[in-house]
């Protein structure tokens, strides 16, 4: 028995050849269109890539930029080196000078001449830029020569008032009495507890007595401070007055 069959088709994928490839990726493919190229980048991982040359591509711009400006940067201005003028590197601690108070008039006028003198004497022919970068110094060290260097003083410790002495005498005397109760006997027991009710009883009073004499000083500074406070913010609301 004959069966008929169906012809066989056979399907041909035709290409536009005239279309023109305007979409390049960065791995060197190029495409027709916007989408397959992105369909392609997606899959084959050309977006890190590409993100990653951006960057690179950055860092070094930045990095030539910063060559260039330190390459063409102006060069800084020196004056001649002079010996005499002072020099004290930024890193160097200087000391504190010990100028006399603001009611010495002479002392501030003869300061003042002599930095005057000093700075003709130092920087009559230099540059700005020179004058600027040592004026500083040369006033430092003329006060330095003129004054001296203020002496370091170490701060004497808090004197401790007769009350406080003879609080810690008692606390010291309560504690041995402690011990000799413990070791003592039964017959010496009684005598040594009204010993140790006596120094409690005069510690409890000094304590006490203490204790308001520091509440009424911090009362004091408290109330400075507010007095203070308060008219810094007058000032501060009010610039016209002086206080």
């Amino acid at each position: 028995m004959l069966t008929e069959t169906a012809p066989r088709t056979t399907r041909t994928r035709t290409t536009n050849v005239g279309l023109e490839m305007d979409y390049s990726c960065i791995c060197g493919r190029r495409f027709a269109t916007e989408r397959g190229m992105k369909i392609h980048r997606t899959k084959m991982g050309c977006l890190s890539m590409s993100s990653q040359q951006q960057r690179t591509a950055i860092a070094d711009k930045t990095l030539e930029n910063q060559s260039q400006v330190q390459n063409h940067s102006a060069k800084e201005i020196q004056a001649e080196n002079r010996d005499d003028v002072p020099r004290h590197p930024s890193s160097d601690k200087r000391h504190k000078i010990n100028f006399p108070p603001a009611s010495s008039g002479k002392q501030w006028e003869d300061l003042d001449s002599k930095i005057v003198l000093k700075i003709d004497s130092l920087l009559g022919k230099s540059t700005l830029e020179h004058r600027l970068a040592t004026f500083g110094d040369i006033v430092y060290q003329t006060c330095l020569d003129t004054f001296g260097a203020k002496q370091h003083q170490t701060k004497c410790p808090p004197q401790r008032s007769r009350r406080q002495l003879e609080m810690d005498t008692l606390r010291k005397q309560k504690r041995k009495l402690k011990k000799q109760i413990r070791a003592a006997r039964s017959e010496e027991t009684n005598g040594l507890l009204v010993i140790w009710r006596q120094l409690k009883a005069r510690h409890s009073a000094l304590s006490r007595t203490e204790s308001a004499r520091k509440k009424r000083s911090q009362k004091r500074k408290n109330a400075s401070s507010g007095i203070h406070s308060s008219l810094q913010d007058i000032s501060s609301n009010n610039p016209s007055l002086e206080l």
